[in-house]
């Protein structure tokens, strides 16, 4: 071969996704620095910064118990500064009645918990009991409100707009209005992140909605995991993904790229696990009923608290 002859290029081949590293070593350093951040903040509340990270980890322990026992593959939990942490993982399906149940299991128990240190604190007037009652109340409480990435949003999504990809984005965009209008109503400019966050969220939703309508029309098959693929089905659902994602334009659909694993990357997150609409009529009212009462119990018990307090003053 001449020397000056360029090598042969390769069909693109479904690449080996590594893991990025150890998931318990990135929630601790995540957990670090998340209360370190907090600290230069609020140097002089160190126990209310602990309480606070100890009601957060129980919120997210929920989430991660009902993954770990539904089957979800690489379950992780990550905490980010002042938007709290969340826990992701990969499930084999995507079952609505399994997806509801962890959606709950994050701020029921943490409502539970609340009403209990509410009780303790009626009983003792121990202040720390107070605290604890309030942070698990208020902080679950608005984790049920019906804005999506919110708990409850999520969850409202998966009973009633799973299948709905209009009504989905419509729902996206209504909670960026509204937590715009509390954002600018409060002067909480911490929900602009939040903001920015659900803006970026609709984008790359639409993104790939795009890339799987244009699969559905050629018959390709994207409900499946990606170790399952074939390096023929990667290449099929390559050159389509690479005409409807801005940051894979560059790419040779053709021939194997030098970064190909990022491409790998981009992929997985357009195949999804099969979709079992399991939520009978009844069981979607229990899980309505459950998230009512449980949003709307913080509200209606603190609201009687503070005319308490007002009437014996």
């Amino acid at each position: 071969m001449d020397v000056n002859e360029a090598p042969e290029q390769e069909l693109p081949r479904k690449p080996e996704l590594v893991s990025s590293g150890n998931n318990l070593l990135k929630t601790l350093l995540s957990l670090a620095l998340y209360i370190g951040v907090y600290y230069i903040f609020f140097r002089q509340n160190l126990e209310w910064i602990l309480l606070l990270v100890l009601v957060i980890v129980f919120h997210e322990m929920g989430h991660f118990i009902a993954m770990k026992a539904f089957g979800y593959n690489d379950v992780k939990m990550f905490f980010v500064p002042f938007l709290g942490a969340f826990v992701s993982g990969e499930p084999q399906k995507i079952s609505q009645f399994q997806r509801a149940i962890t959606l709950l299991a994050g701020p029921v128990p943490g409502i539970i918990l609340g009403l209990i240190f509410f009780w303790l604190q009626s009983k003792t007037g121990n202040q720390v009991y107070h605290w604890l009652a309030f942070m698990l109340l208020v902080l679950n409480g608005i984790n049920l409100l019906p804005v999506s990435p919110l708990d409850g949003g999520q969850l409202l999504e998966n009973v009633f707009f799973h299948s709905n990809r209009i009504v989905q984005s419509i729902f996206i965009i209504l909670s960026i209005i509204i937590l715009f209008y509390a954002g600018v109503a409060t002067r909480n400019y911490f929900l602009l992140i939040i903001i920015y966050l659900l803006i970026v969220r609709f984008r790359y939703l639409a993104s790939i909605d795009s890339v799987r309508k244009n699969l559905e029309s050629d018959g390709i098959s994207y409900q499946k995991s990606y170790s399952d693929l074939s390096d023929e089905e990667y290449r099929s659902i390559r050159t389509v993904m690479i005409q409807h994602i801005r940051a894979l334009r560059n790419v040779d659909p053709e021939y194997e790229d030098s970064d190909e694993a990022d491409v790998g990357g981009y992929l997985k997150n357009v195949l999804t696990a099969p979709f079992e609409s399991d939520l009978s009529n009844w069981q979607k009212l229990v899980v309505i009923l459950v998230w009512l009462f449980s949003l709307l119990l913080p509200v209606i018990l603190y609201l009687g608290y503070a005319y308490k307090n007002l009437t014996i003053v």
